[in-house]
């Protein structure tokens, strides 16, 4: 039997971010099981902090705080690194059973340039990884 009872869901804020932690809210009551926020901050980023992010990152508490109050078993973390390398450590120390993250779909030329964090995730996790595109979350879980 799969146990699924801790869920990790890295988040930057972003829409596809947000469809994702929507994703694993839904996903983590319906299986009894804590969610993790994890947010990345990388080391330049600290300095640079902006007042949108500070927004946002207000927006995504309020969030957080709403669905607690509905009774999901969430928390919260933020740690400083280079985002793939950051969410596969924090799943192996916080002995996660799944991650739930975004992907913006890149593929091609921007996917080579840009990179994908994503990617990166999904090859190198030792548990399994759910992507949820950008596009699908709105059928996601069937009720």
């Amino acid at each position: 039997m799969i146990q699924l009872s801790k869920i990790l869901c890295p988040t930057d804020y972003s829409d596809s971010s947000d469809k994702a932690v929507r994703y694993a809210i839904e996903f983590a009551r319906r299986v009894n099981a804590h969610v993790r926020f994890l947010h990345i901050q990388e080391p330049e980023g600290i300095v640079r902090k902006t007042g949108v992010e500070e927004s946002i990152s207000d927006n995504f508490k309020s969030m957080l705080h709403t669905a607690k109050k509905q009774g999901l078993h969430a928390d919260m973390k933020i740690v400083t690194g280079v985002p793939p390398d950051a969410i596969i450590k924090h799943a192996h120390e916080w002995f996660a059973d799944l991650i739930i993250m975004g992907s913006h779909g890149r593929t091609g030329l921007m996917r080579i340039l840009m990179g994908s964090v994503a990617e990166a995730v999904f090859r190198s996790a030792a548990v399994p990884v759910l992507l949820v595109k950008q596009d699908a979350v709105d059928k996601a879980i069937p009720g």
